[in-house]
């Protein structure tokens, strides 16, 4: 065990950050003592081509920087108060070489399966000899249709964010971004 008993793990793209994603924190912060909340395509040399979803490595479907999702990270889960300690790292999915450099090797990675590419990160962190406790989920949200919205420009992407994340989206033009990209 870490320092603070149980160390949670959990990570994903947040393209951009959403309900979803916060809900899968709060899940998750109840499974431990502290949480890691690992952004994965931190640095764009990570990013690998994935059968399971093959359209992840598209640039239109990773508009936000690496800094910029840390803020609406950060920033929603501080608004969310989830009642443990988190820590925002980022964490190369694609590059187990890498793991333990950015999540505490005896850490409980908790990853709520939605689609086939979660069962394959799932198997892969097992692979790697880390500890992993799945739940099954349904989607609320996608970031797929959060940014389809962002092009469509009708504002309905902010139902479905944090209230901090639309700030820093707002903050950085990240809507135009996303138009821009899907011209």
């Amino acid at each position: 065990m870490g320092e603070h008993g149980v160390v949670g793990h959990v990570h994903g793209r947040f393209q951009p950050f959403h309900d979803g994603h916060r809900a899968y924190c709060e899940w998750a912060a109840g499974e431990c003592d502290a949480l890691v909340v690992g952004i994965t395509n931190a640095d764009p040399s990570h990013v690998r081509h994935e059968d399971s979803d093959p359209t992840r490595d598209d640039p239109r479907n990773n508009p936000f920087r690496y800094h910029e999702r840390h803020r609406m990270v950060t920033a929603a889960l501080d608004a969310a108060d989830l009642g443990v300690p988190v820590r925002v790292l980022p964490f190369p999915i694609n590059r187990p070489e890498l793991w333990a450099h950015y999540a505490p090797t005896d850490a409980v990675h908790l990853l709520r399966v939605l689609e086939p590419w979660h069962e394959v990160k799932a198997d892969r962190l097992r692979e790697h000899g880390r500890t992993v406790r799945t739940v099954e989920a349904e989607r609320e949200v996608s970031g797929t249709a959060i940014r389809a919205s962002m092009v469509a420009a009708d504002g309905r992407w902010r139902r479905d964010v944090p209230a901090p994340v639309a700030e820093v989206v707002d903050a950085i033009d990240g809507a135009a971004r996303v138009r821009s990209l899907a011209e």
